[in-house]
């Protein structure tokens, strides 16, 4: 990717929970709300984006792996028009602006044909705030309305047709999704051959860091050692080694103690916090697009949680720096000052389906993190359920 991107601006019709979502995005984002409201829908969007541009994905994969078109669909949609939407913007370090719109539906109108076909697909890139937004794509065109089943296919998919917009497709296919399972790691079990874009669970994190060129991989390494100290003191080392039987690579840290030399271990005796934070810390450390993270305070002791907002901002300092999009229930992770109203989502149940509402667009929530409270204080009391005191007298 010649250009380092980030989304700016998201648009949704039909999607999953939403009918409608339209915010702006900021570098780090927060995703907050009560359970089962689509916080993990949302960040879907970014993964599906993403599948549409992978060998073996595709328009047709990425909605198949969400078990078809009526499950990916909202069920509060109204109207003629039930197509489901999807624009996004994103811009460069030279202030060039790309916009991508997506709209899909299934191919008839009547019977159970689940196949989804392109209804509209749009490019435009605007080179910078003084000049003019250009087409680089508009579709159906000529050549789908000379041979329809092209339709079936998105314009990511087809190289040809993405010569003009090479670097938003590679910037599409750069997100990462990460919500690493310890236990997968430990039981030494492979991503499926089937996945799209490589694996949600981590089960790869260990071939990506031996894939990674050795003095790479040597500094990224040191530089998580170096954060790992400050929760396990006794910390001496970690390295990447090759199990000699099987040749599969190994995470190997050495502690101190004091009977003598240091004792070796490797993931397979790792804690699950301590999984989970060197899975977080390799990711915001890999030159890719932006990074998806679910829930990361799981499993984190609560002085680490504490102080995730304030690291992840320090791994983006610079233009190369990551973006983060973050789902939390955590009370503590929210608790940093420094959190901006507008790096804050709340996703609320609505009257149809659930709507997000980005703190700055609530001057209550913008005025009092600007008297100096932190989100914790504001935004987290609004993602409460209304009834959960009941939840403590179920008889079980």
């Amino acid at each position: 990717m010649s250009q380092v991107l980030r989304f700016t601006h998201l648009r949704l019709r039909n999607w999953r929970n939403f009918t409608h979502v339209d915010i702006p995005l900021a570098k780090r984002m927060f995703v907050v709300g009560p359970n089962a409201v689509g916080k993990s829908n949302l960040l879907d969007v970014f993964r599906f984006l993403r599948h549409l541009t992978l060998e073996g994905g595709g328009l047709a994969q990425a909605v198949k792996a969400r078990r078809g078109l009526s499950r990916l669909r909202s069920l509060h949609h109204k109207g003629a028009n039930s197509d489901v939407e999807i624009e996004v913007r994103a811009m460069d370090a030279d202030g060039g602006r790309w916009r991508y719109l997506l709209a899909f539906n299934r191919l008839g109108r009547g019977g159970r044909d689940e196949t989804p076909v392109v209804k509209r697909e749009e490019v435009w890139f605007q080179a910078s705030s003084a000049q003019q937004e250009i087409s680089q794509l508009r579709r159906p065109d000529s050549e789908d309305k000379a041979d329809e089943l092209q339709l079936t296919q998105t314009a990511m998919q087809q190289v040809a047709k993405t010569k003009n917009f090479r670097d938003l497709k590679e910037f599409l296919s750069s997100v990462t999704y990460l919500h690493l399972v310890p236990q997968l790691i430990r039981e030494e079990q492979l991503p499926p051959e089937d996945a799209i874009g490589g694996d949600l669970f981590g089960r790869d994190l260990l071939f990506r860091i031996r894939a990674t060129p050795q003095r790479t991989r040597n500094a990224r390494l040191g530089r998580i050692k170096d954060a790992l100290k400050i929760a396990v003191p006794n910390l001496d080392d970690l390295q990447l080694v090759d199990d000699s039987q099987t040749t599969r690579p190994h995470l190997q840290a050495a502690f101190r103690h004091w009977r003598g030399p240091a004792a070796k271990q490797d993931e397979r005796e790792f804690s699950d916090g301590t999984l989970r934070l060197i899975g977080l810390l390799w990711a915001m450390q890999e030159p890719a697009g932006p990074l998806l993270l679910e829930e990361p305070e799981l499993s984190l002791h609560s002085g680490i949680v504490r102080h995730l907002a304030a690291f992840i901002a320090r791994a983006q300092r610079g233009p190369k720096g990551r973006q983060a999009f973050v789902s939390t229930h955590h009370d503590l992770l929210m608790s940093d000052p420094g959190i901006g109203a507008d790096e804050v989502l709340l996703i609320r149940p609505a009257r149809e389906g659930s709507e997000a509402v980005l703190g700055a667009a609530r001057p209550d929530i913008r005025e009092a993190l600007q008297h100096g409270l932190s989100p914790a204080d504001v935004v987290m009391p609004l993602t409460a359920m209304d009834q959960i005191d009941l939840f403590a007298e179920l008889k079980v």
